[in-house]
């Protein structure tokens, strides 16, 4: 299977997942807003086996207990989320999410959908003809 990298702004956490992400999509919530000072993020998920660090340490921030945000100690970009509790009825401890614009090549991530669009900005306007959902 082929292994793609990604990493943060100033190069100091490099990452490396094995094969594409099983799945990517846009989120709007106002978590995540906050979290990355954007009206979205794009996450992309591989099985957490398949995700290692190669270079550096991913710092973690925790607001909400149990929700822990990834990010570089240095530049402050955002990389991973991790839930340890179940998220809207979905059990996501086996799975490493990620940043989809931090990877070397964004583009293997293919967005499958906008998440938590009860949040959206009234700004953002839809072109890309994705399915919505108020929440996730």
């Amino acid at each position: 299977m082929q292994k793609f990298g990604g990493g943060c702004y100033c190069g100091a956490v490099r990452y490396q997942i094995v094969g594409p992400p099983a799945w990517s999509g846009h989120c709007h919530c106002r978590s995540c807003q906050l979290a990355l000072g954007s009206a979205f993020v794009t996450w992309a998920k591989v099985a957490a086996d398949d995700f290692v660090v190669t270079k550096g340490e991913i710092k973690i921030f925790q607001k909400t207990p149990g929700i822990k945000r990834g990010f570089c100690g240095d530049c402050g970009t955002t990389l991973t989320y991790a839930a340890e509790n179940e998220v809207e009825g979905q059990d996501w401890s086996a799975d490493a999410w990620f940043s989809a614009a931090t990877l070397d090549d964004p583009t293997i991530a293919k967005p499958k959908t906008h998440v938590f669009v009860s949040h959206q900005q009234p700004w953002i306007k839809f072109a890309d003809e994705l399915p919505t959902f108020p929440e996730f």
